[in-house]
Order: structure tokens, then sequence, then C-alpha cells
């Protein structure tokens, strides 16, 4: 698990780690996916997206997810100060 603030945008636009920004983006995209779903039952391009998703992108989400569940209680206090801390600072600058 990488403790860097690297994220999809650079290495200072997000707080999160690895682990933590691709969970939040899978997240994302199957909500996302999900309300499509549901307004477009039939769309074949709904039924694309999600396959893509499927085939690429949700085992790497999955063993991200598995790694924070590993997480003591220390690590996830430490990573929420560490997050808040981080916020704190760009507001402040």
């Amino acid at each position: 698990m990488s403790t860097s603030l690297a994220g999809p945008h650079g290495p200072s636009d997000s707080l999160l780690d690895e682990d933590e920004t691709r969970v939040a983006q899978a997240r994302r995209q199957l909500t996302e996916l999900g309300t499509a779903l549901v307004l477009a039952p039939l769309d074949r391009g709904v039924h694309q997206a999600l396959r893509h998703f499927m085939e690429r992108d949700s085992e790497p989400a999955l063993q991200s997810w598995e790694s924070m569940l590993q997480r003591t209680p220390d690590e996830l206090r430490e990573r929420i100060r560490a997050v808040i801390t981080a916020q704190a600072e760009r507001r402040a600058s």
C-alpha cells in the first residue's frame, strides 16, 4: 500500500493513497453504471461499459478494497488524521 498523495491527476492532486483512490473511482463508476442500468436497462453502451469495468477494473478495485479492509484501527485513524491535516494545510495556503 502506498502512502504517497499521488492520484489520477498528478502527484499533489489527491490526498488519497493508491488503494483509496482506486476504490473511490470504482465506487463512482459503479454508481454511475448502476444508475445508467436503471434508466436505460437495454442500452448496449451501458452493457459494454459494465463489461469493460468487470473485465479490466473490477479485480484491481477488489484487491484494493481487500487491502483497505486489512488496515488496523490505528492505521485507519492515522490515514484519517493525515487526510484531514493535508486538507487543512491546502485550505490555509
